[in-house]
């Protein structure tokens, strides 16, 4: 499935498993729910359900063939510019200041590779922007598939 947009969790389940080129210059991220735990725990400001992923959440692979450029955020430092949509786990903006940034950093153009794009995916720890001129294949993976490059639970746990 390919989609702009995808049918993904709300933005403060979604949590980054893994982050690899399969091969040069194609970009993968594979991102896993989480859900709501039964069992509170005492935090710094009172009793709080953690949010983790199981068993029973879905999974995707997002894969970018031939990104022009792509970074990440510590979600934490996240700063929304001016016009920026709300959260969505997945958009695709033809206007930010990552594209001029890549703009002016790299000779990437609509001409070639082609017409771009800034694609930005927003999880519980992570903010990922990719500039590609092809859009992201999104497939639903088996929560079992999932390998976990960035520790276990993906810092989840």
């Amino acid at each position: 499935m390919s989609d702009s947009k995808l049918s993904l969790p709300p933005l403060n389940h979604m949590f980054v498993a893994s982050i690899s080129e399969v091969s040069n210059n194609d970009l993968r991220v594979v991102v896993v729910e989480g859900r709501r735990g039964q069992t509170p725990i005492e935090t710094e400001v009172g009793l709080a359900f953690p949010v983790k992923p199981d068993e029973t959440c879905r999974a995707f692979m997002i894969t970018w063939w031939d990104y022009v450029a792509y970074a990440v955020r510590n979600e934490s430092y996240f700063r929304r510019e001016e016009g920026e949509p709300d959260y969505e786990p997945l958009g695709v903006r033809s206007e930010s200041a990552f594209l001029r940034y890549v703009a002016q950093t790299t000779f990437a153009s609509d001409d070639y590779p082609g017409p771009l794009a800034h694609w930005a995916l927003y999880t519980e720890w992570h903010c990922i922007d990719v500039v590609s001129s092809i859009a992201p294949e999104v497939e639903e993976i088996p929560y079992a598939e999932v390998v976990w490059g960035l520790g276990e639970r993906g810092g989840a746990g």
